[in-house]
């Protein structure tokens, strides 16, 4: 079957975080929610869950596990023996401010990353130590002499994100040995935010459980269906944690994350089991529009500086030599393009832009964009 992902849906006025928040007058490139319907086995799944008519508390039942074990081995070549690994969760965010009371010491991270992931254990009342990636013409590796000279002898938490939100790198097998070789000579635990796993064009994503011995042991890898099947308010989020012990202590620390909910156990179904095809299609539609994006980014504004994203739908963009002023609140002001700013992420002078949408929505903000920036420059 082939998917219409050009297919034009109105989303204004249905309550759409994304749309809604900044009204009509704007078109809204910010937030990582796509423009896509889900998977058609989402809906199937989700009508067949409501026909019922009867919600009452909720069994989660072994289908989920052994759908995801299944995902794992088939993606992966992993094996992850279904409960004894999993812990469903109600998102990744919590998570991550579960995840920085391991140990109750401080936390270590790489700047720029995922917002939330830098605000999140900070705002559950814990040091977040911020360490500068390496960007050599905005191709951006981790830089472990300053991870070295950064690190106290207090920092229990390293704070991996693979796939990179913003910077878009997926890191390689010999980077991911070096992220455990430094956890395991500090005695760390790796929390890595893998949210962006499917969203990948170039390179192969590793799940830094199976990369040695150490990161099976000492990690909490977290995993949801948000990103590339778009629900997140029906998210299906969960850690893989290979260590009994430190899976236990999670949970403990995690006593209220409660329980799942029907619809969301039965999306997660439907989109790790039920959507290979649907998924093929779209990462295909993606990386058409990465490649157009990033090529007009290029010839429209040949002095920004472009990353080239080797996973998610969300690239970053430096226009700082335009000036001080030209960053997310420049665009929304006077081109009504509503982007993120990428001091958000510990960016300062970039901005992030989502291209999970039609192409046709893309050339439409490319072209108030154009506009704004020459005029700012007459």
């Amino acid at each position: 079957m082939k998917y219409d992902f050009d297919k034009e849906i109105n989303r204004l006025n249905t309550n759409s975080y994304k749309w809604d928040l900044m009204g009509e007058d704007y078109l809204p490139l910010w937030v990582a929610d796509s423009d896509f319907e889900v998977p058609p086995a989402v809906t199937e799944r989700l009508k067949k869950g409501i026909e019922h008519g009867i919600y009452g508390y909720f069994l989660t039942g072994n289908e989920i596990y052994d759908v995801l074990s299944l995902w794992f081995k088939e993606e992966y070549g992993a094996e992850v023996p279904g409960k004894r690994w999993i812990k469903l969760l109600p998102g990744i965010v919590p998570a991550l401010a579960v995840a920085s009371n391991i140990g109750g010491g401080k936390s270590i991270v790489n700047t720029p990353n995922y917002c939330n992931l830098l605000e999140a254990p900070e705002t559950a009342g814990n040091v977040m130590i911020r360490v500068p990636l390496r960007n050599d013409n905005e191709y951006y590796t981790i830089d472990f002499e300053a991870l070295e000279e950064k690190i106290t002898e207090d920092t229990k938490v390293f704070y991996l994100c693979n796939p990179h939100n913003p910077v878009g790198r997926v890191y390689t097998l010999d980077e991911l040995k070096k992220v455990s070789e430094f956890a395991k000579k500090h005695e760390l635990i790796v929390v890595s935010d893998e949210a962006h796993c499917e969203v990948v064009f170039e390179g192969e994503h590793i799940p830094f459980f199976m990369v040695d011995d150490y990161a099976r042991e000492h990690s909490i890898t977290l995993y949801s269906n948000g990103k590339l099947c778009n629900v997140p308010d029906l998210i299906l989020a969960f850690a893989v944690i290979p260590n009994k012990e430190l899976k236990e202590e999670f949970e403990r620390l995690g006593y209220a994350f409660g329980e799942e909910h029907i619809l969301n156990v039965e999306a997660g179904i439907a989109t790790y089991g039920e959507s290979k095809e649907w998924k093929k299609q779209l990462i295909s539609y993606l990386k058409a529009n990465r490649d157009y994006l990033e090529n007009e980014l290029k010839l429209r504004f040949p002095r920004a500086k472009v990353v080239h994203l080797e996973s998610t739908f969300l690239e970053w963009v430096d226009f700082r030599s335009y000036g001080e002023d030209v960053n997310a609140d420049f665009f929304k002001e006077n081109a009504r393009v509503f982007l993120t700013d990428g001091e958000d992420f510990g960016g300062t002078g970039y901005v992030r832009i989502n291209f999970a949408t039609r192409r046709a929505i893309l050339t439409e903000a490319l072209d108030k964009m154009e506009r704004a920036l020459a005029e700012r420059l007459k």
